[in-house]
């Protein structure tokens, strides 16, 4: 399914630039827009659990043509499922609501992103470059 394809690899590349366009704003203006998905804790969550679902689908479905069952998408479906968790992560760190429960929800949220939040930009710098190669070798093995 070939709308599939194209939904993986532009969910995985959006969110990949969105976490990393920070330091990329720095480099090109143009990676700077990609930062309206972080303006807003709704738009991020959505984002975050879209990039997540999409993820999950492409290690459960496979493309049409391919042999391997799993193995055909690990990278980008691993990617997706990364980000997306990551987006949602950050949404939590970055804009918490005044009426949540911060004793224990809001500590473990905010230790596991804390540990996450040092390697967004990384993480999503490899995430649209995983997106990108599997736009372009859309057969190859593992991508």
């Amino acid at each position: 399914m070939p709308q599939f394809y194209l939904l993986t690899v532009v969910s995985t590349v959006v969110a990949g630039l969105a976490l990393s366009s920070d330091y990329l704003k720095t480099k090109s203006e143009f990676f700077g827009s990609f930062r309206f998905l972080q303006k807003s804790r709704t738009i991020q969550i959505i984002a975050g659990l879209v990039t997540a679902a999409i993820g999950v689908l492409k290690l459960i479905f496979i493309s049409p043509g391919e042999d391997v069952v799993v193995v055909g998408d690990l990278l980008p479906a691993a990617a997706g499922i990364i980000l997306g968790i990551i987006l949602i992560g950050e949404a939590f760190r970055q804009y918490p609501k005044a009426g949540e429960v911060r004793e224990k929800v809001g500590q473990s949220v905010e230790k596991v992103t804390k540990r996450i939040a040092t390697y967004r930009i990384p993480v999503g710098i490899a995430g649209a470059v995983i997106g990108l190669l599997h736009f372009v070798f859309p057969g190859v093995l593992f991508l």
